[in-house]
């Protein structure tokens, strides 16, 4: 063998040793690739598990949803009501607070009869959307009175006006005009 030869089979043997190196970083790219989707599969299977057991414990607390006394069913309607603000929805009603909180629409109604302040449903969810409309009324001063309303629940401006009304005492033209004076009082 020459010394031609013996240098060549060197460069093919290099050249060689450089394409293993380069398939084995290649392979163990790949590897950690498979590795990372391996992770995110068993987390995904964690995860799925980790709901399959929430949803379990769900449809046992609804179950015993009609046990809860008045008081404790009336804070988690207060929660989840305000949290979520369902009750922006016009259509948002009786039957839509029932399935929100897991319990029957007969439960609920039971618990608004014996109430003091509030004697059905539908005069409770009025009175969070007055609240909901003197918000907008006071943070959205641009906003048209009709505006406010609609977007606090109301579908019916005039039924609107009615509400505020009974509950306030004054239109509420008249609150936003309260207010306006109150903001010049401070100026």
């Amino acid at each position: 063998m020459t010394k031609q030869d013996y240098e060549q089979k060197i460069q093919e043997l290099e050249t060689h040793i450089r394409q293993l190196q380069q398939a084995n970083i290649e392979l163990v790219n790949r590897n950690m690739q498979m590795s990372q989707q391996l992770d995110a599969f068993y987390d995904v299977r964690r995860r799925i598990q980790m709901l399959k057991e929430l949803v379990v414990r769900h449809k046992e607390l609804m179950r015993h949803a009609d046990l809860r006394d008045d008081d404790e069913l009336l804070a988690l309607i207060e929660t989840r009501l305000e949290e979520e603000l369902p009750h922006e929805n016009p259509d948002f009603g009786l039957q839509e607070l029932a399935q929100m909180i897991g319990t029957s629409q007969t439960r609920i109604i039971e618990m608004f009869r014996r109430s003091k302040l509030h004697k059905s449903v539908d005069d409770y969810l009025d009175y969070l959307r007055v609240l909901r409309s003197m918000h907008y009324l006071q943070e959205k001063p641009s906003w048209s009175v009709a505006a406010c309303a609609q977007q606090a629940g109301f579908s019916v401006v005039r039924t609107f006006n009615r509400k505020f009304q009974d509950a306030l005492g004054m239109t509420p033209h008249e609150f936003r005009m309260l207010l306006e004076s109150g903001r010049e009082n401070i100026k």
